[in-house]
């Protein structure tokens, strides 16, 4: 087996590859087209744009699809202030109803990996990561934005030495510390702002500037999304 890891392939062309039983995790999907495939047991995670398969567009169906089963998604994107204080409080729901399921699990049940992914634990400390860096810093001002407890998306060679451990094995007690400060960080905004504060320009973590409203939608949507991914490998892990 051949690994790729963090290589620009930008540009590469496979021509009568087998690609079966390949592993793709954190990659930049765009532009590519693939003909002439054939494509059977595929299964695909991923920030949805728009998807063509045999000249059909899926991804209109798929977003429908997810709403139907998801109905709270919709009030992910809430641009009203009341709108946004219900998501979270929903958010927050779903999160505690989540932690009650891992806390059925044997503790070293909640550090192990399923496929590949990050543990509970470790997708608890993600979430951590993901306020700081869009709520804590540019949002609330806080220089020294990151804790040490929080798990970065990326490759965590570079983090090593800065402000954030990513060597660290705590406990799910400890991070459940650091993760109701978090949560309650954003409750606080929510609950102190109003429409007008929502419009206010901060600086993007990504580059440039966005809006509070924007990074308040990201926040949301990644605990959106990890809550999904959570009680799918806790599924895996309690079966």
């Amino acid at each position: 087996m051949v690994e790729y890891t963090d290589e620009d392939l930008t540009g590469s062309r496979f021509i009568r590859c087998d690609l079966s039983g390949t592993r793709m995790h954190g990659v930049g999907f765009a532009n590519i087209k693939i003909t002439d495939a054939f494509v059977h047991n595929v299964e695909i995670s991923c920030l949805l744009g728009n998807l063509v398969v045999n000249e059909v567009d899926v991804s209109g169906y798929v977003r429908a699809e997810l709403e139907r089963r998801h109905p709270e998604l919709r009030t992910l994107a809430a641009t009203e202030i009341e709108g946004l204080r219900d998501a979270w409080r929903a958010t927050e729901a779903r999160a505690n109803t989540t932690l009650a399921k891992a806390r059925a699990l044997p503790q070293a049940k909640l550090h192990e990996s399923v496929d590949g992914e990050w543990s509970y634990v470790d997708t608890l400390r993600h979430l951590v990561y993901a306020t700081d860096r869009w709520i804590t810093g540019p949002v609330l001002g806080e220089k020294d934005n990151f804790h040490r407890l929080g798990m970065p998306n990326d490759d965590p060679a570079p983090w090593r030495g800065s402000a954030i451990d990513v060597d660290a094995k705590p406990t799910l007690d400890e991070v459940l510390v650091v993760r109701a400060q978090r949560l309650a960080s954003v409750a606080s905004l929510l609950g102190e702002s109003d429409q007008h504060d929502l419009q206010r320009t901060v600086a993007s973590p990504n580059g440039g500037t966005t809006s509070v409203m924007s990074c308040i939608h990201v926040v949301l949507r990644e605990e959106w999304e990890h809550d999904r991914y959570a009680n799918r490998d806790l599924d895996t892990l309690g079966a």
